[in-house]
């Protein structure tokens, strides 16, 4: 269960969930052969997992969460956050869902 907020520069307490903001990601994870030497067909399912991690209100007001599928979670300004929703893409459904909680 989520205790902190998830700035390790801050780690204030949960006390309600009222104050910050929630986020949920889903993480979908496979693994990769070391070597392709084998052409056997892909057999494993991908494994899905949810995630929930909290900023508390402070930090909420200036920075977000973003998930990058080859770096993990990352602790972003608002700021930043506009400028690459602006400027990129959104990622394909399939490699990374973030909801508002």
């Amino acid at each position: 269960m989520l205790a902190r907020c998830i700035n390790e520069h801050c780690n204030r307490p949960l006390h309600s969930f009222s104050e910050g903001r929630l986020f949920q990601f889903e993480v979908v994870s496979i693994s990769l052969a070391a070597s392709d030497e084998g052409s056997a067909p892909f057999d494993e399912k991908p494994q899905r997992e949810t995630v929930h991690f909290w900023l508390c209100g402070r930090c909420a007001t200036s920075m977000s969460l973003v998930l990058e599928p080859a770096r993990g979670l990352k602790l972003v300004s608002l700021d930043e956050q506009n400028f690459r929703a602006s400027e990129h893409a959104p990622a394909p459904p399939d490699v990374l869902h973030a909801k508002r909680c």
